[in-house]
């Protein structure tokens, strides 16, 4: 059963932030399965890329050494971590755009607990680590029964 089924979007402005997305675990429920994915993963534009290369060695007050383009690509990332019914499951804080997570307590994706799956209200966090541009991003829980 679909659990949560949402997608969104991100832009600059949400950088270093967290985004919460709630659901309901009903009783019965044996293991969740997350599908997440968000794009695009390195900003496009070479100009809009060079700018940020530039813009970050200004912010901290390195001197840039060598060219700019020689160290793109610029990425975006956002990760992901999971709490159940108040307590922290765990966290994938992956570079992959595509991700899928298992969580019983038989088996669960590295980074998460092995735990039961309690009834209650549970939490998917996005970590906005570095959003450079718009981001589009899905996120799928499913909930599999006994």
């Amino acid at each position: 059963m679909i659990l949560l089924d949402i997608t969104g979007r991100i832009s600059p402005d949400n950088d270093k932030t967290n985004i919460y997305h709630s659901f309901f675990v009903p009783e019965g429920v044996d293991r969740l399965i997350i599908d997440y994915s968000y794009s695009p993963k390195t900003v496009s534009s070479r100009k809009t890329a060079i700018k940020l290369v530039k813009e970050c060695f200004e912010k901290y007050g390195e001197p840039l050494i060598g060219r700019p383009g020689e160290y793109l690509p610029v990425n975006n990332l956002v990760t992901l971590s999971l709490d159940g019914c108040g307590r922290y499951i765990g966290a994938a804080h992956r570079q992959d755009g595509d991700q899928k997570h298992i969580i019983s307590s038989r088996l669960s994706s590295p980074g998460f607990i092995k735990t039961e799956i309690t009834s209650g209200q549970w939490r998917v966090c996005l970590n906005l680590h570095c959003v450079n541009c718009d981001i589009k991003y899905s996120l799928k829980v499913e909930g599999v029964e006994v």
